[in-house]
């Protein structure tokens, strides 16, 4: 598993680092060009041509949200027995939502396959609501700015993406190969560009001060995370790949967009940008432990 997945993903992110460690060229364009075009149309063309079954979508969606819910609670309870209670917000936008887009779905393309994408791009898209509404709401405790939450999701592209692709299952659109292929085709980049947009932030992330959150956080993502989701899953009676896809997925470390998140609402960014230099670091070794567990624990 370290050299056929977490290796190859480690050479496209040094890249990326390396890119942003020796250059001062701005990322912000080529990141937009993934969330405006690339990420919509990853999102529409796995979720157009899926296979799932209705209690899979079910099991996947109960998953995330009680993972989140137990997740945000841990937390809470944590910041609050040490004394961090003023650190709250940047402290849960950095250990309940994990980077399921720019790290999870490289990871589980070449660990299981684009059967197994199809999988993660589902909760790609229950994250990037999550993300956009109660990450929202973490943000801005003290704002009350839940509404814009509501806002950023319905102008998102991955939102309307995601509604499209519903549309097209549910009256069994047939899409032509000729439209189908340009739009697979243009998603497909996205998994590789932005690994190497995640390695330029990492390199553009100078980790200062909130010493103890930054650790009580870090160890929530890293090490709790995974033992939770396995939890879920295990209880939940989720069998197969679409066990292994939804415990990677919510082991990932913290999802890079939190940055900007905390950044826009003055919710502490250096803290979450601490965390998550350091549980992407971390999950290298996490992930590789992860893979070969799931490999025992579901054939």
């Amino acid at each position: 598993m370290l050299i056929s997945v977490i290796l190859p993903v480690m050479l496209i992110l040094l890249s990326g680092y390396l890119f942003g460690r020796f250059t001062t060229v701005d990322p912000t364009p080529i990141s937009k060009l993934a969330i405006m075009i690339l990420s919509p149309a990853l999102i529409f063309s796995f979720l157009v041509r899926n296979n799932l079954t209705s209690t899979q979508m079910i099991q996947t969606v109960s998953s995330v949200l009680i993972f989140t819910v137990v997740i945000t609670v841990i937390t809470i309870i944590f910041i609050k027995i040490t004394g961090n209670g003023h650190l709250l917000s940047p402290s849960l936008l950095s250990t309940v939502f994990p980077n399921t887009g720019n790290f999870g779905l490289p990871i589980i393309l070449l660990a299981y396959g684009e059967h197994a994408v199809t999988l993660g791009v589902v909760i790609v898209v229950i994250n990037f609501i999550l993300m956009y509404s109660l990450g929202v709401y973490f943000a801005s405790l003290s704002g009350n700015n839940w509404s814009e939450g509501v806002k950023n999701i319905l102008l998102l592209p991955t939102t309307y993406a995601a509604i499209l692709a519903i549309i097209v299952n549910i009256f069994n659109i047939n899409i032509p190969d000729f439209l189908y292929d340009p739009i697979k085709m243009v998603g497909e980049a996205m998994i590789p560009l932005v690994l190497i947009i995640l390695g330029i932030q990492l390199a553009r992330t100078n980790i200062k001060g909130y010493l103890s959150s930054t650790i009580i956080s870090s160890c929530i993502k890293v090490i709790i995370a995974p033992i939770v989701i396995f939890a879920i899953v295990y209880f939940l009676n989720i069998e197969g790949d679409l066990a292994k896809v939804i415990i990677l997925q919510n082991a990932m470390p913290t999802a890079v967009i939190m940055t900007l998140i905390a950044a826009e609402y003055n919710s502490n960014p250096k803290l979450v940008a601490n965390v998550t230099f350091i549980t992407t670091v971390a999950s290298f070794f996490s992930l590789t432990a992860l893979l070969y567990l799931l490999d025992i624990f579901f054939v």
